[in-house]
């Protein structure tokens, strides 16, 4: 930006003197269109910046899916009168809190459903036993951290040996786990655990099957929780 050049003058006549007169320069122009510019780029991107801002994911949608996966493998006890039991450990993946209302199984043919809960995490149940009544089904919710990330998914099935799938038959086995996070929901599927290439439920009723039904294996409790 130029103000006064001393270059830039004109000379007049007063009377018997010359008078040297400076021309004051008029101010470069561009100025005020690129501070329009600059006013306008800021207005388009703080308008884009709204729009990601306001429609960016919250709640359920923001975190993975699933939100709760099975964290490892699985126990199982198998009853005198053919009734199976599974325990399915289950784990928060997320770095909030959230709740699992309820799990449902898909099972194959040949098993009735007789009981399903969610077993809450907490020192009281690291040594969670298949064996006597499972709890009732109420929803548990899974901290952060240790052991409070993780719960047990129990159920009981009664056998019949006669309509279990075939062994090379698809089974169709599914587990789902509805989790909570504020007032949303949405129901996961988890990675059913295998024995082999068998899948865990239909594993667990043909060992049923194939023991004497009066000398049943000796009741298997769950390991504790992993702590991490």
């Amino acid at each position: 930006m130029a103000d006064w050049n001393s270059d830039d003058t004109e000379t007049i006549a007063v009377g018997d003197r010359r008078m040297r007169v400076r021309r004051r320069l008029g101010r470069r122009g561009g100025i005020r269109p690129l501070v329009a510019f600059a006013v306008v780029a800021l207005l388009v991107a703080g308008g884009v910046g709204y729009y990601f801002w306001s429609t960016r994911p919250t709640g359920l949608e923001a975190l993975p899916n699933p939100a709760i996966v099975a964290a490892g493998g699985y126990q199982a006890r198998v009853d005198a009168n053919r009734t199976i039991t599974v325990g399915l450990e289950i784990r928060n993946v997320t770095d909030v809190p959230v709740t699992a209302v309820s799990a449902r199984i898909v099972a194959p043919s040949g098993l009735t459903a007789v009981g399903l809960a969610i077993v809450p995490p907490g020192e009281q149940n690291m040594n969670f036993a298949l064996s006597g009544d499972l709890p009732p089904a109420a929803p548990v919710t899974l901290g952060t951290n240790g052991i409070d990330r993780n719960a047990i998914v129990a159920a009981r099935f009664l056998v019949d040996c006669a309509n279990l799938p075939e062994s090379l038959a698809p089974t169709g086995e599914q587990i789902f786990v509805t989790v909570r996070l504020g007032t949303e929901q949405r129901e996961e599927e988890l990675t059913s655990p295998v024995v082999g290439t068998t899948p865990w439920l239909t594993a667990t009723a043909r060992s049923a099957c194939v023991q004497p039904s009066a000398s049943g294996p000796l009741p298997t409790p769950l390991p504790p929780l992993p702590s991490g």
